[in-house]
């Protein structure tokens, strides 16, 4: 079977890996000019000691070409420090002004590398004069490809223009002619290996940024993940209420605190009434919106301190650490009358309904220096709320728990 070579394929490729290139160049140029500013470091002093070594150079007797290369040198090696300091000080203020690298960056890590290449070329065509070869250009090239991490476009176009810089200063120098072929092959050698090796540089960079983002975005996926999950398992998913298992863990812990200290916990239980015609006259989507906006309206009217949990379908619940009897009584007749007195904007089939809702509510509290489990204090609170319902809906009942160790006490009723 012969497998059909599709250049689409090949092209789409080459796009997406040249994508993948400029997105990754900005980091590299911030990278590359940090290494640049941390090699000044070493690069401005060694410049400035070679030319004053170059300036006290005094050439043997009957060699004045050693002089000359020598003068030379010295001014060549003096200007490349001072050009130095001053793109170190640009390339330290881009790093401290731009948290990511831009377009003049990218510049100057340009200009970094074609200076010092110029350089190279520069002293490579004055140490041929006296003999020395182009170990200079050589090492220069070799040294942007390892420190310069640049896409195969931009290095192409920098190695590209120091070669063709070279080439002609080559031409133009008087080399003897039995020397040039050969200066020109190593000048040709050490482009093309410069160029080599920064590409293999650039790639291995490159795949290491890609692929540390990728981590960085699973990791974070990973992490919004667990946040989620952790969020669903205390909270209830349609109104961000707690939900019932996070509301008794959070009974169980003021109860035992309560047990501690001579204080009163309630339990209020809140079911809205005939929320099923709600269901059915308008659907389900409706119904949801009534739940989330009884879920904050019920947030609203208690202290930061307590606490309102969705226990499923259309029932709610409240715990009120610290609060007598009579207060926690006192909070449930002003939900009352909060969700009775405001209907609710409700949004159906393009229009907005004005829907009033009531609810009844079932109050329990277990007093100072008393003793009841969770369930039992749940449980009177549900009786509560039964009453209400029996007794016509839209009101507020009470009923004691049984205390551990105890009769229940007699259930009573408040309007």
């Amino acid at each position: 079977m012969v497998t059909e070579i599709r250049p689409s394929r090949w092209l789409d490729r080459i796009r997406a890996l040249a994508q993948a290139y400029r997105a990754v160049q900005g980091e590299a140029t911030r990278e590359t000019l940090q290494r640049f500013r941390a090699l000044l470091l070493g690069a401005v002093p060694l410049h400035g000691a070679l030319a004053w070594w170059f300036g006290q150079y005094q050439a043997p007797p009957g060699r004045p070409e050693m002089q000359r290369w020598a003068d030379a040198l010295s001014p060549l090696q003096m200007a490349m420090a001072v050009v130095l300091l001053l793109l170190g000080g640009l390339a330290h203020a881009l790093l401290r002004r731009q948290h990511r690298a831009r377009a003049g960056a990218v510049l100057l890590q340009a200009v970094f590398c074609l200076v010092y290449l110029a350089f190279g070329a520069l002293a490579a065509i004055l140490d041929v004069g006296v003999g020395n070869g182009i170990a200079t250009f050589m090492l220069i090239c070799a040294g942007i490809a390892v420190l310069s991490l640049m896409r195969p476009a931009l290095s192409f176009t920098v190695f590209g223009l120091a070669f063709l810089v070279f080439w002609q200063m080559l031409q133009g120098a008087g080399v003897d002619a039995r020397l040039l072929p050969s200066l020109q092959v190593q000048a040709i050698s050490a482009v093309l290996m410069a160029q080599v090796v920064s590409v293999i540089i650039w790639h291995q960079y490159a795949g290491t940024v890609v692929l540390r983002r990728q981590l960085s975005r699973s990791n974070e996926a990973l992490v919004a993940k667990q946040r989620e999950l952790e969020f669903l398992a205390e909270r209830d998913a349609l109104t961000g209420l707690y939900n019932r298992r996070e509301l008794m863990r959070l009974a169980e812990f003021e109860l035992s605190q309560a047990a501690r200290s001579p204080l009163t916990t309630c339990l209020v239980m809140v079911d809205l009434d005939f929320f099923k015609k709600i269901n059915d006259q308008h659907g389900h989507p409706a119904g949801d919106e009534v739940l989330k906006q009884v879920a904050a309206l019920l947030s609203a009217g208690v202290r930061a301190s307590d606490v309102v949990a969705r226990m499923g379908g259309e029932e709610f619940i409240v715990l009120l650490p610290n609060t007598s009897q009579d207060g926690a009584i006192a909070v449930a007749q002003k939900l009352r009358q909060t969700l009775r007195a405001q209907p609710l904007k409700v949004p159906v089939q393009g229009r907005t309904l004005l829907l009033p809702v009531t609810a009844s509510f079932g109050v329990s509290s277990l007093g100072e220096n008393q003793r009841a489990s969770v369930d039992a204090l749940y449980t009177a609170a549900d009786q509560a709320l039964y009453a209400a319902k029996q007794q016509g809906r839209d009101r507020v009942e009470y009923a004691a728990p049984q205390l551990s160790g105890d009769l229940p006490e007699r259930t009573e009723s408040r309007g």
